[in-house]
């Protein structure tokens, strides 16, 4: 890989605030490590588990192909001038975007099944952290 330590220190720069302005969300990170934790948390039923598992083998897999997506780009996008590097991290940015986009539908999903008391739950940590609720409906923003 052609990549070099001031190319990632670049792209983490110019990513810095999408990465913050997207913070302010508050996901539940479906697909990630915490899958075990959403079940506990939330005290999933059996039909909330069956399609958790079903938006999570979903996200993954679209995920992997994001990220070979960005292998490639990172692999062959030509990193020998600043222009060249803007054009990258342009691209980059793109690629984030729809890969957090698709989590984030995911996130709605699932919280489009929780029960009110489990809507409770999610909007109680959501303030602790200070962070903005997804709707419980698709609708609502």
């Amino acid at each position: 890989m052609r990549i070099k330590g001031s190319t990632i220190l670049l792209l983490g720069l110019l990513f810095a605030q999408v990465n913050f302005a997207q913070m302010a969300d508050c996901t539940l990170g479906l697909g990630g490590k915490d899958t075990e934790v959403i079940i506990k948390v939330f005290h999933l039923n059996e039909e909330q588990k069956s399609q958790l598992d079903m938006w999570v083998a979903e996200y993954q897999l679209s995920s992997r192909l994001i990220q070979e997506e960005v292998d490639q780009l990172l692999e062959s996008h030509p990193q020998k001038t600043p222009e060249d590097l803007e054009k990258l991290a342009v691209k980059y940015n793109t690629l984030k975007t729809k890969l957090f986009n698709i989590s984030r539908a995911y996130d709605q999903q699932l919280i489009a099944l929780f029960d009110q008391r489990q809507y409770g739950v999610y909007l109680e940590l959501c303030n602790e952290v200070n962070r903005k609720p997804i709707s419980k409906s698709a609708n609502e923003h």
